[in-house]
């Protein structure tokens, strides 16, 4: 069985994990063997109980080595712009060393100076992530020991996971693995800037790389009635960047740079609920605890350990990385126009899950009383709006963080969501050719297991018709089969008869997983001593008797 030929049947987990493995022999004695190393291969990830006897890696003392895209979303940093990289056969030495050369630049922010942003203005910042392909491109080779996980490795265009999240890469623009869509995307590059300050990168060297530029929507930040300041919109016109995970000892600050000390005062704002989006770090960042007070798994690659870059005793090469889940979400402005026009801004507003303002659907929308972003976030469903009358259980927010409503009690309910949380950091774009302007989404979700996070929203919750048996897909981002899965979302209360039809108002040109890595881990990728000290390491091996 082809998983692209039945990418738009819905497929229980398990079940597709067992089908499609074009790696499993159809022989039962060679099958059993796969099993053994597969089991071997898994035990660094499901025995983690070991490798916790060693001393933990403290956060804080990391914030130099991780990322700043990990602990903000820039949200004063109003342009940005992607870049997807692909690099030429014979040109890996070249790209490395430009890579070496952008790192060099200090560009690539840390956590650490995200922190100061406050007093010491950030007026640019760049993040860089890596897919599997692009990483052994660049001579980085896993360790057999801990191994890269599987979704990671395969990659999102593979039919591995075409079959678990029902996508046609088939159709896209660009991916991660190698095929219709062309060469795998190598590097992820994506930067953010003030308005007028121009890009961080002119043009990446085409004779080392294939390039896909991604720009930034010009009119994303808007400053309309009863706002204060300019808020992100994304191309239908509804607040962007709400209701993100606060990862515990890593203040996320999207909006609003606060200091340490303010903390509390932001605590307040957001009432007693302000711990229902408070996610231990593990969720993001690998090799902290994570939501099941285990320390998350890390891989490793040869070479790292000689190579001294280490940043914690015995820390292996993914500590202070995370995963990227990176789709081009294409959508239908004049589509949703369309409906918006028939159907009325209320039922647009049930589609998406929110008030265009971010505003909860519940909630009485006061220009004289204005709330902060903590205080938007502040509300649970189950309580308030149980059946989904005033926020449809099928709405697209209510399905990709349904909060207090699918456990058998409120603190289980937004324990089990904990585990399934995303961090956002996407920004809408715009593409002018041709004399056409299309707009659409560059999504980028932060996870540290993509099978448990990202791929589990996508297949449980926003692609799963049986979600609380609705019948149907997410409004927004489930299938674009209309024949499989009717487009329609279900309204409890209304007197048409409580559903309505839906037009195909998004499509994915294009996605990938990449690594993001530590900015330790990040020098020793691009260095000349990764690939030397690994090939050392392998002459070694070789000459062994």
């Amino acid at each position: 069985m082809c998983a692209r030929q039945h990418a738009s049947a819905y497929v229980p987990l398990r079940r597709a994990q067992r089908i499609c493995r074009p790696d499993q022999p159809r022989n039962g004695t060679a099958r059993r063997s796969v099993r053994r190393a597969e089991r071997q291969q898994r035990r660094p990830d499901h025995e983690g109980h070991r490798i916790m006897k060693a001393p933990a890696a403290h956060l804080a003392h990391h914030f130099d080595d991780i990322q700043g895209m990990l602990r903000s979303g820039y949200g004063w940093l109003q342009d940005s712009r992607f870049w997807l990289l692909t690099i030429r056969d014979g040109q890996e030495t070249a790209a490395r060393a430009w890579l070496a050369k952008f790192v060099e630049s200090g560009v690539i922010t840390n956590a650490k100076e995200v922190g100061k942003s406050r007093t010491h203005p950030i007026a640019k910042a760049a993040a860089i992530a890596f897919s599997f392909s692009g990483l052994t491109k660049l001579g980085c080779v896993e360790d057999d020991i801990f191994p890269f996980p599987t979704p990671f490795r395969s990659g999102m265009g593979s039919d591995a996971r075409v079959l678990l999240l029902r996508d046609n890469p088939r159709a896209w623009r660009w991916s991660d693995v190698d095929g219709d869509s062309g060469d795998a995307v190598h590097v992820l590059i994506a930067e953010w800037t003030k308005r007028g300050v121009g890009p961080i990168i002119s043009r990446p060297d085409e004779t080392i790389f294939r390039t896909i530029q991604i720009d930034n929507d010009p009119c994303s930040f808007r400053k309309l009635e009863g706002d204060k300041e300019e808020k992100l919109r994304e191309a239908f016109g509804f607040r962007d960047g709400l209701a993100q995970p606060v990862i515990r000892g890593l203040k996320q600050d999207d909006n609003v740079r606060l200091l340490r000390s303010e903390k509390d005062k932001d605590k307040k704002e957001a009432d007693a609920l302000y711990d229902d989006r408070v996610v231990q770090p593990g969720e993001f960042i690998l090799g902290y605890r994570n939501e099941y007070d285990e320390l998350t798994y890390c891989p490793d690659v040869k070479g790292w350990g000689p190579s001294g870059l280490a940043k914690h005793p015995g820390g292996r090469f993914a500590l202070n990385g995370s995963y990227l889940a990176v789709r081009q979400i294409e959508q239908d402005v004049a589509a949703f126009d369309r409906f918006r026009e028939l159907n009325g801004q209320d039922i647009c507003n049930k589609l998406m899950g929110r008030q265009d303002n971010g505003w909860p659907l519940p909630w009485q929308y006061d220009p004289g009383n204005p709330k902060t972003d903590s205080e938007l976030d502040a509300f649970r469903y189950r309580v308030d709006d149980a059946n989904g009358f005033m926020c449809p259980k099928g709405a697209h927010i209510r399905r990709m963080n349904p909060r207090d409503t699918l456990g058998v009690d409120i603190q289980s309910s937004i324990q089990s969501t904990k585990l399934h949380r995303l961090l956002r950091r996407g920004r809408p774009y715009r593409e002018d050719s041709n004399g056409e302007t299309r707009k659409g989404i560059f999504f980028i979700a932060c996870n540290a297991d993509i099978e448990r996070q990202f791929e589990f929203v996508q297949q449980r919750w926003a692609r799963n018709p049986s979600f609380v048996n609705l019948h149907a897909d997410d409004p927004l981002v489930g299938s674009s089969d209309p024949q499989t899965f009717p487009k329609a979302l279900s309204l409890p209360g209304l007197p048409s008869g409580g559903e309505v039809s839906l037009a195909n108002f998004a499509t994915t040109l294009g996605g990938g997983y990449f690594f993001l890595p530590g900015l330790a881990a990040l020098r020793f990728i691009v260095g000349e001593e990764g690939a030397a000290k690994f090939a050392t390491s392998e002459l070694a091996e070789a000459a062994a008797p």
